[in-house]
C-alpha cells in the first residue's frame, strides 16, 4: 500500500495506539504529526510517517527506495542515545495502512534555520556554543558508525525544556544517514539506497565530495556541513549563498575554497575563522578529521567557559550585541591554513 497523499486526519490511530492530534509539518521524506498515546499517561509525542512522493508518476523503484530509507532512518536513529540527538522512542509499520512510522518526543522550541531567518546572525559565543553541542551529538552518531549526510541549520533543533532555563541542541533527521561499515552484500554496500551520481543532501551545506558522490563519503562530510552551519550562524549566510544555480554551486565547491569568513563577518576572531575554514577545506584528507576535534578546537579558541556555556533563550535573541559599532570593528585578518595540521601549528 502506498503512503497517504493527504494528511492523516485527527483521530486516526497508528500502530499500537498513537492517536493523531494535528499535523506539525513535513519535508521531502515524511510528514510529522502531534499525537498522544491512548495508553499509559497519554504523553504527547511527535510521529513521523512516510508521505507520498511529490510526483504522482514516481517509479515504483524510487518509491521502494524511499520506503527503505525511511525504515533505515527509524532503525538507525533508535540506536543513537545521546542528549544532543533527538531520540526515537518507537518505530514500526502500521499494519492497517502498511505505513512506516517513527515516534519521537514532542520537542518545544525551534530549529537553528528558523532562528537565523529571524535574527540574521548570532554573536560568536552563542553560535559556537550551539555548534559544540551539535558536535557532541554527531560524534555519538559517528561512534555508532553512522554518517548523517544532511547536517544543516534546519536539522539542529534548539529545544526548550519546560521550566529549564537552558536550551539543548538536538541533531535531528537521519533520513539520509549512511552506515560506515556497510558490507558488500548489504543494501547499502550494493548501493541500493545510494546510487552513484545521485545528489543527496542540501546544496548550500553539502561537502564537495558529497556533491560528487553521496555514496563515497565518511564522517568528514558531516564535519564540513556542521562548519558551514557555523559559518552561516556567524555571518548570516552560508559561504556560497551568492551562487544561484546548482551546477554553479558544484563548480564552486569543487574548484575553490570557501570565501573568507571575515569578508562577510569581519568581527569574528582570527582563531575562530581559521577553525571554521579548517573544517571547510575541500580535501577531506586535509580537513578537520572529526566532530569531536572540531569541538575541541573551538574550546581552545574561545575558552571552555564560553564554548560549553549553557545556552539561555535570551542568548538566542541577543544578536543586538552585534550592533553597528561592533560590526565596524573588524578583527585582525586571519591567514588561512592549507590543512588542519598546519592550522594546529599557528
Amino acid at each position: 500500500m502506498k503512503p497517504p497523499d493527504e494528511p492523516l486526519a485527527p483521530g486516526t490511530t497508528l500502530g499500537p495506539g498513537y492517536v493523531i492530534t494535528r499535523r506539525l509539518g513535513g519535508g521531502a521524506m515524511g510528514s510529522v504529526y502531534e499525537a498522544h498515546r491512548n495508553y499509559g499517561d497519554g504523553t504527547p509525542v511527535a510521529v513521523k510517517v512516510l508521505q507520498a512522493p511529490a510526483k504522482p508518476t514516481t517509479p515504483a523503484s524510487e518509491a521502494d527506495e524511499r520506503r527503505a530509507r525511511f525504515l533505515r532512518e527509524a532503525a538507525v536513529s533508535a540506536t543513537i542515545q545521546h542528549p544532543n540527538v533527538v531520540p526515537v522512542l518507537d518505530h514500526g509499520i502500521d499494519a492497517a495502512r502498511s505505513l512506516p512510522y517513527l515516534v519521537m518526543p514532542l520537542l518545544q522550541g525551534e530549529d537553528l534555520a528558523a532562528l537565523l531567518d529571524r535574527v540574521g546572525c548570532l554573536p560568536p559565543e552563542v553560535a559556537i556554543a550551539i555548534v559544540v553541542q551539535a558536535s557532541e551529538g554527531l560524534a555519538a552518531a559517528h561512534a555508532r558508525g553512522v554518517v548523517h549526510r544532511d547536517v544543516k541549520p534546519s536539522n539542529l533543533f534548539l529545544e526548550r525544556r519546560g521550566d529549564s532555563p537552558f536550551v539543548v541542541v538536538r541533531v535531528t533527521d537521519f533520513g539520509l544517514a549512511k552506515a560506515l561499515d556497510a558490507s558488500p552484500g548489504s543494501a547499502e554496500g550494493k548501493g541500493a539506497l545510494t546510487a552513484t551520481g545521485r545528489f543527496m543532501g542540501t546544496p548550500q551545506y553539502v561537502s564537495p565530495e558529497q556533491a560528487i558522490s553521496a555514496k563515497h563519503v565518511d564522517l568528514r562530510t558531516d564535519v564540513y556541513s556542521l562548519a558551514m552551519s557555523l559559518y552561516h550562524a556567524l555571518s548570516g549566510r552560508p559561504a556560497f549563498a551568492h551562487v544561484r544555480s546548482f551546477m554553479g554551486l558544484v563548480l564552486e565547491l569543487t574548484a575553490r575554497e570557501a570565501p573568507h569568513l571575515q569578508d562577510a563577518a569581519p568581527w569574528v576572531s582570527p582563531a575562530v575563522t581559521r577553525i571554521v575554514h579548517g573544517a571547510l577545506l575541500r580535501d577531506p584528507q586535509a580537513r578537520c578529521p572529526s566532530a569531536s576535534e572540531l569541538a575541541l578546537a573551538l574550546d581552545m579558541a574561545v575558552g571552555i567557559d564560553t564554548s560549553r556555556r549553557p545556552i539561555t533563550p535570551e542568548a538566542l535573541v541577543a544578536h543586538a550585541t552585534l550592533e553597528a559599532g561592533v560590526r565596524r570593528t573588524p578583527s585582525q585578518r586571519a591567514p588561512l591554513a592549507a590543512s588542519w595540521e598546519d592550522l594546529l601549528r599557528f
